[in-house]
């Protein structure tokens, strides 16, 4: 049943723009086929991610880079390449410079690994994916707005 953003449903989205990433290396957009990726809860974006996932060598280092881009984008509420471009006072010391993060409706992806324009064009392919697959299973005639009482059962 239903119950909002899982880990289940960031693998589905990702396994979904997985092969876009491929093609934009191959058409020698992207600077590699690698990086890593990091979903924030949307209940708690201070708790571990709810999903990280990566591509290629080094994961440890983009994962790691993708959550401290995550962090920033969550705790100013920007999209990493606005807080870099229209308010950059915001930045702390320790904070990452890099784009790659973005919130989108109260859901923060984060992607680290190729050019920092295209990290976030990746966390916009992803979150928008995972966005798309939430409807459908909240929407869908055996899901939660259907059936059932005014409460999502868990």
């Amino acid at each position: 049943m239903f119950t909002g953003i899982t880990t289940e449903i960031c693998a589905q989205a990702w396994d979904v723009i997985t092969p876009a990433i491929k093609r934009g290396y191959e058409r020698d957009i992207l600077d590699g086929f690698k990086g890593g990726v990091v979903v924030l809860d949307p209940a708690d974006a201070s708790a571990e991610p709810i999903f990280t996932a990566h591509l290629g060598d080094d994961p440890a280092s983009f994962v790691e880079w993708a959550t401290a881009k995550a962090a920033v984008a969550a705790r100013t509420g920007m999209d990493t390449s606005r807080l870099r471009d229209h308010s950059p006072h915001l930045y702390r010391a320790g904070d990452i410079k890099w784009p790659g993060a973005i919130v989108r409706e109260g859901v923060v992806v984060a992607f680290s690994g190729v050019q920092g324009e295209y990290d976030e064009m990746i966390a916009e392919w992803l979150v928008s994916a995972i966005r798309a697959i939430c409807r459908v299973e909240f929407s869908n005639p055996d899901g939660p707005s259907h059936n059932g009482g005014p409460f999502l059962e868990g």
